[in-house]
């Protein structure tokens, strides 16, 4: 369960991005929700996330370099979830930086239990 922990939901789809979000609020998570990269910058700019969920296609900008951008620069775990599900793409994601990479469509339950598992490695300092 999240400790108030605090996950920026990086999605232009603002249907996925209200369920997870909702989903992730009740289960104890602090969200904050960006339709954009521009806007996941501001944000970043004012708070450090524990994980930074992201698409990797969005109308602003390539989810890989926005990876590769922001790596050095948070202690935010990096996690995408995206709907750029070839396997090459996955290798890619996870080669920039990423802790997880979580393919869409999925259920909800496998978004929660996915950044549960991610949230424990932190815990025990597996993971920046």
């Amino acid at each position: 369960m999240g400790d108030g922990s605090v996950i920026l939901l990086v999605d232009s789809d603002p249907i996925l991005n209200n369920a997870n979000q909702c989903a992730l609020y009740f289960r104890g998570y602090t969200v904050l929700t960006a339709t954009s990269f521009s806007e996941a910058r501001a944000l970043l700019a004012e708070t450090e996330p524990d994980i930074i969920l992201t698409e990797a296609i969005l109308p602003d900008g390539d989810g890989f370099d926005f990876c590769k951008e922001i790596y050095g620069t948070t202690t935010a775990s990096i996690v995408f979830l995206t709907s750029k599900s070839d396997d090459k793409d996955m290798v890619r994601g996870l080669e920039l930086g990423a802790d997880e990479y979580i393919r869409k469509p999925c259920r909800v339950d496998l978004i929660i239990v996915r950044v549960e598992v991610v949230m424990r490695w932190r815990r025990r300092g597996r993971i920046r």
